[in-house]
């Protein structure tokens, strides 16, 4: 391995491209398992004593160290509220704190964690240099981890079990964003998550969702989550409709289970030129749609069988969204969640996270991850039913 790169100085348009090209060239000879000298690399450009990674965890509750060797057990990390790095990360802000730069860093609006940095004098010129060090540190992080356990292991601060293990094998990332709209998704519990799941993708002119709920716990119903969520990107994938995707899907689930196997859920497209959002409903709860930051109402459709079930579409609902608008689609255990007195969360409780996250501007991947966490925190005895949510928020056309 090559040894670190020198510092970008001066630091101009020249001494940018060189200092980029060095982290380049330096990544190349590294080791695939070797993330934490990437993360030494561009703290030794920027001139830092120190660089560490944070990384969140999969409750986006906690950050942890990057470390490259296997830990025993799991060290206890701050909870995001309670540490400047937890504010730059729930911002998305870079903050200098005395002699420590939080960066927060992210893969489009996926948020992967934090870059600290120790350094001596911070200046203007250093954070002009900083923007595209990190993007090329995303980059690299992001193409070195399909070879390496390092950034999964730091993202666990307990256990995971198998069920949740595989549950996240299959998931999208937890968001993308676009200038025409953002879709985030977050799943609890976390780390022993079994039968929800969701999945998205933004193709041309179109953003394609589904949310699902399996029935059943465990690796009974991930293995039925598996097979509905695979369905229906293959249904997507083929071109498919909404209609088409149901019925396939539900096909699939049927002819590998030999009985009461099913999956409530709800697929759905926004047409990104028009507004028009169209979906159908497989037993779930009624999406949430928020306009001006303010609770519109609850969007209806006819509810179809769950998939398995052999039943037909009963509606695809269509309903045009103007640009800022933002809708919740979400399972029951986000709502039926009881607190130790037996009270729910409720679906009041829950329009009114919505709508003082909306009048606070929160991004919607940060209104999803404070949810989740005042969901998970309502309960002092754990959630009886996994709770996922899935927020889509139209930006409007260019």
């Amino acid at each position: 391995m090559s040894p670190l790169p020198p510092k970008a100085e001066p630091v101009d348009e020249q001494g940018a491209g060189a200092a980029l090209a060095s982290l380049l060239e330096f990544a190349a000879s590294t080791p695939a398992d070797d993330l934490v000298s990437i993360v030494d690399a561009v703290g030794a450009i920027l001139g830092a004593d120190t660089a560490r990674f944070l990384v969140a965890d999969y409750a986006l509750s906690s950050l942890r160290y990057l470390r490259s060797e296997v830990e025993d057990g799991y060290q206890a990390m701050p909870v995001m509220g309670g540490t400047v790095a937890g504010l730059a990360f729930s911002r998305g802000e870079t903050i200098v704190s005395d002699d420590r730069v939080l960066v927060p860093v992210s893969e489009n609006s996926e948020r992967l964690g934090v870059l600290e940095l120790v350094h001596p004098a911070w200046t203007e010129d250093l954070e002009t240099l900083l923007e595209p060090l990190v993007r090329i540190l995303v980059l690299l992080l992001v193409s070195k981890r399909r070879y390496t356990d390092a950034l999964l292991r730091s993202r666990r601060t307990e256990a995971l079990s198998l069920a949740a293990e595989m549950q996240w094998g299959l998931l999208p990332p937890l968001s993308c964003a676009t200038s025409r709209v953002s879709v985030s998704g977050i799943l609890e519990p976390a780390y022993s998550i079994g039968g929800d799941s969701f999945d998205f993708a933004l193709n041309v002119d179109v953003a394609e969702f589904a949310i699902i709920d399996a029935v059943g716990h465990g690796m009974p119903a991930v293995l039925i989550s598996t097979v509905a969520i695979n369905g229906l990107r293959n249904a997507r994938r083929e071109g498919h409709g909404l209609e088409a995707a149901y019925h396939e899907t539900g096909d699939a689930i049927a002819s590998q289970f030999i009985r009461n196997a099913f999956a409530t859920g709800q697929i759905g497209s926004l047409d990104l030129t028009t507004g028009n959002l169209s979906w159908l409903n497989a037993g779930h709860p009624p999406p949430l749609l928020l306009r001006n930051g303010n609770y519109l109402h609850e969007l209806t459709c006819r509810p179809s069988l769950p998939m398995g079930l052999g039943g037909s579409v009963a509606e695809v609902s269509v309903e045009h969204l103007q640009a800022g608008d933002r809708v919740l689609f979400y399972t029951d255990g986000a709502i039926e969640t009881r607190s130790s007195n037996g009270d729910q969360f409720g679906l009041p409780r829950l329009v009114d996270f919505l709508v003082r996250a909306a009048h606070e501007r929160a991004a919607s991947v940060e209104t999803l991850r404070a949810l989740s966490a005042a969901i998970l925190a309502y309960s002092d005895t754990g959630l009886s039913d996994d709770a996922t949510l899935v927020m889509v928020e139209y930006h409007g056309t260019d």
